[in-house]
């Protein structure tokens, strides 16, 4: 019996060479060769296995414990690792696309509370009377806190024309509010004009429709008027599509230009990204990037960033910071910096594991360490404010390799609303502004000090690195 049994789990792992579903890949990892298993290990999962098929209270499904084992198992590597069953499947075939079903509302956590943050035009949420700041408190009954961001995205997905109940908190009381799911576009790109010539692009995620709504936003900006800056807002953004990132910073530097290098175990997992199509788009979509106006390229450029901007966001920043291309300000952010290769194992199961660590054009390592902004400007703190957890702070991450990584609980900062974003309290806007607008009244006094502490720094050109260091701005207006 336990020499079928190996047998079995020995074709799982020297099936043929799997396919690779991309999520964060920069490059396929090589094909296991022949392994040998460790017997000793194997034989005690079948043992344990045995045990609780014949001792177990209950009916344990076969299924289930062979899933909890591929979870454990997983989960064991890194903080990024996991196990993929269906519905995560889905999850990743929906970040993809940048389509789902659902209700369209963006929300954060905080304190146990699940906050909406704004509830897309026209979505059923909008419909249904679902507003910007409203507390979810249940879903189909079932309450959220303490549940898992995952598990409450799930519970609000389901098939066009269902029913979802929403329990709202208003008014010290609850209200259920039914909302009817449709499919909705996942918005990722929000323009407005921060001041005079100078445009705000916020990217909430790194999506697949992404690359395409970025060049249309820049294509409606040329419409009016060129502008005299762009802000790119990455703050709150947890990354996503690592194609999504080339192509997001290619619509700011040249192409061919050096973005990003990737270093794994095996030499499949290292290369080498540029500003180049095929490291952004498939061999049937159209290059996003080919007909942006000329300017999008030579535009004076900040990127705002703070301790939740993560993974391909680290990418972009870094790339535009190695490059002398944009001013990076805010505080250092996430240090998200392993790439994440999903293998299917059926047709509907995958394991996601971490391949290769990613390297800034000038050789910086991201993972643990994340990108310090050129200007440090750090939110304002409440008093009740949850501290920012980081990649160093995750159980089981990938330590750095490069020396000076910074202590887990140093430079800690409260985690930031999106609320916030634009407002007059938004410092980091503000101090944005002062660089590319230092004419303007509301920032004359900020432009001042940033040219004294920046010596002489120009829109959208960061000071090299290791000459004095990030400029740093306190209690800037």
């Amino acid at each position: 019996m336990k020499r079928t049994a190996l047998a079995v789990i020995g074709a799982l792992f020297l099936a043929g060479a799997p396919v690779l579903h991309a999520q964060e890949a920069a490059a396929q990892p090589a094909a296991p060769p022949e392994l040998k298993l460790p017997q000793a290990e194997v034989e005690r999962l079948l043992e344990a296995y045995a045990l609780i098929k014949q001792n177990y209270v209950g009916a344990a499904d076969d299924r289930v414990l062979f899933d909890g084992a591929l979870s454990g198992m997983l989960a064991a590597l890194d903080a990024h690792s996991r196990y993929l069953d269906k519905d995560a499947l889905r999850d990743v075939g929906r970040e993809n696309t940048g389509e789902y079903v659902g209700i369209g509302i963006e929300v954060e956590g905080s304190r146990d509370q699940l906050r909406v943050v704004a509830a897309s035009e026209g979505s059923p949420a909008e419909r249904a009377g679902i507003k910007p700041g409203d507390v979810i408190v249940t879903v189909d009954g079932a309450p959220v806190a303490g549940m898992a961001n995952g598990d409450v995205a799930r519970r609000m997905h389901g098939a066009p024309g269902t029913v979802v109940a929403i329990g709202v908190g208003r008014r010290n009381r609850v209200e259920t509010l039914r909302v009817t799911r449709a499919e909705v576009h996942n918005d990722t790109v929000h323009v407005r004009m921060a001041a005079a010539g100078v445009a705000w692009i916020r990217i909430a995620e790194f999506g697949g429709a992404t690359p395409a709504d970025l060049a249309a936003a820049l294509k409606t900006l040329d419409g009016k008027e060129a502008p005299r800056g762009v802000i790119l807002d990455l703050r709150n953004d947890p990354g996503g599509l690592v194609s999504t990132g080339v192509a997001v910073a290619g619509a700011f530097l040249p192409q061919g230009t050096v973005l990003f290098s990737a270093r794994g175990r095996e030499g499949g997992a290292n290369a080498t990204v540029t500003v180049d199509p095929r490291y952004y788009r498939l061999p049937d979509q159209p290059d996003v990037l080919a007909d942006l106006p000329a300017w999008t390229r030579t535009v004076p450029l900040t990127v705002l960033v703070n301790g939740a901007s993560a993974s391909a966001a680290e990418l972009v920043t870094g790339a535009l910071q190695d490059h002398h291309r944009a001013t990076v300000i805010g505080t250092r952010t996430f240090g998200k910096g392993s790439i994440q290769s999903v293998i299917p194992l059926s047709a509907d199961s995958a394991v996601k594991f971490t391949v290769a660590r990613y390297f800034t054009p000038d050789g910086h390592e991201i993972q643990a360490r994340g990108i310090v902004p050129d200007i440090v400007v750090a939110p304002a703190i409440a008093a009740d404010d949850d501290l920012l957890l980081r990649e160093a702070d995750l159980a089981q991450h990938l330590p750095a390799t490069q020396p000076g990584a910074p202590a887990a609980d140093a430079q800690r900062e409260p985690v930031e609303s999106t609320r916030t974003f634009g407002t007059r309290d938004d410092k980091a806007l503000q101090a944005a502004l002062a660089v590319l607008a230092p004419g303007d009244r509301r920032t004359s006094t900020l432009a001042g000090l940033l040219r004294k502490l920046g010596r002489g720094l120009t829109p959208g050109a960061a000071p090299a690195r290791g000459s004095d260091g990030p400029v740093v701005v306190a209690g800037a207006p």
